[in-house]
């Protein structure tokens, strides 16, 4: 007698069908990061406070400059969003924080669009929403300004963009200004889509490599429309054609000098400082000079020491994925007396970061199963590229944790993937055991 087919019931099914779940998953990432910002206010330090004084100098008709002299050292993109939300809102720091709860409400709805559209399954991508919902390390961003939470959705539009090219001309140029203005946020991205050209036509039936190519040429060509004309701006007034900031010296020196661990540095903190020949006063009037130097001393000491630098860049990578608690900082210097709450975060979020990071590489290992085999599956090789590319980078600079940030909606993905089909798996109804057939012994 046929087993009678059950429908689907349950938890899982209404989480996955309801029309209820995904505006229920925006609300509570919503409410939870308000939450955070109206409870403990943060005072923007250090690199967030640069960003923001720049930001207000740009509204304010300065232009990009620092203390009377132009600048590029760090990248214009994020400080000209800044500037953009000081002159529609005022030089409070509501603007900026209506830009990082835009940015993260898109982050939710482009995973989603990522998990349905690479074929993990509608309860997959709304787990893997849900997911970066209640994800601590992202929430606790939301009340500085920093540049992670728009560069990284910017990057995942652009890279949305890319997938839907499919070698067609306007798609792809329009996927390409939109990775470009990522690259003035985060200048390492100008070679993210290099990665991904390679990995679509492993991942994705249709895009073969000649269709990637294509899309790939025409991406880098939207993507100058937007750098070159800052890179001519630096031309004229800093005497030098950089493309988007001029750190790359002491980023690349960060990771390849004596006193490097793989980690944050800071070389004019440390001895190491009086090899470049500059008073740290004139470092800006005098950046593309500090760039060349910094760079050499760099190129020089990985030629030195190749082996040293080849396992500092292990290290490295092992850094970047070995602990979650960047976004913490913030909050405890805004309100060092519930340094006990920041810690107890710390710790809850570092469980959860594990086990998310876990189920991720789970998925990563499934995806590339699936990928040699030409099975189904293989389409969520494609949200493992980011993760792969940030591991990359740490090799060649460092290996800081906020540098695994954009990898993180990505990761989520996966985790979703993965998570979903053992929920989905353990709720299917039941079925007798086959009969063991009777040879008539």
């Amino acid at each position: 007698m046929p087993y009678p087919a059950r429908a689907p019931s349950g938890l899982w099914h209404g989480f996955a069908t309801s029309r209820r779940v995904i505006p229920a998953i925006l609300l509570i990432a919503i409410a939870l990061r308000l939450g955070l910002i109206l409870a403990f206010p943060i005072a923007p330090r250090g690199d967030s406070l640069w960003y923001l004084i720049r930001g207000r100098e740009i509204a304010q008709g300065l232009g990009y400059q620092e203390g009377g002299f132009p600048t590029a050292f760090w990248p214009v993109g994020y400080p000209a969003l800044l500037g953009l939300a000081t002159a529609l809102f005022g030089p409070s720091l509501v603007g900026p924080i209506l830009v990082n709860l835009i940015a993260q409400a898109a982050t939710l709805a482009l995973i989603l669009w990522f998990a349905r559209h690479l074929g993990a399954g509608e309860g997959a991508a709304r787990l893997a929403a849900l997911l970066y919902a209640v994800y601590p390390a992202h929430i606790a961003y939301s009340g500085d300004t920093a540049a992670e939470p728009s560069s990284t959705a910017i990057v995942m539009a652009g890279t949305v963009l890319m997938l839907k090219a499919r070698g067609r001309i306007g798609p792809a140029l329009l996927a390409g200004l939109v990775l470009g203005a990522g690259a003035l946020m985060r200048p390492q991205m100008m070679l993210f889509p290099v990665l991904l050209a390679l990995v679509l036509p492993v991942a994705w039936r249709g895009h073969g490599v000649r269709r990637a190519g294509l899309t790939l040429a025409l991406v880098l060509a939207g993507m100058a429309a937007v750098l070159l004309p800052w890179s001519w701006r630096n031309q004229a007034m800093l005497g030098a054609p950089v493309l988007v900031s001029s750190n790359s010296g002491v980023a690349l020196h960060a990771g390849a000098n004596d006193l490097a661990d793989g980690g944050y540095f800071q070389v004019e903190r440390s001895p190491l400082w009086d090899q470049v020949g500059i008073p740290f006063a004139q470092r800006v009037e005098r950046q593309m000079e500090m760039e060349r130097r910094l760079k050499t001393l760099a190129i020089d000491w990985i030629a030195a020491h190749p082996l040293r630098w080849g396992l500092l860049g292990l290290r490295k990578m092992g850094l970047l994925w070995w602990k979650d608690s960047d976004g913490f900082w913030p909050l405890d210097a805004s309100h060092p007396a519930r340094r006990g709450l920041w810690r107890a975060m710390q710790g809850v979020n570092q469980l959860f970061y594990l086990a998310v990071l876990a189920l991720g590489l789970v998925g990563t290992g499934r995806a590339a199963r699936a990928a040699w085999r030409g099975a189904p599956g293989a389409a969520m090789l494609i949200p493992a590229a980011m993760p792969l590319f940030c591991t990359v980078l740490a090799f060649g600079f460092t290996g800081q944790t906020r540098y695994h940030y954009p990898a993180m909606p990505f990761v989520m993905i996966l985790a979703g993937w993965v998570a979903a089909s053992v929920i989905a798996g353990a709720t299917e109804p039941s079925r007798p055991p086959a009969a063991i057939p009777d040879h008539g012994r």
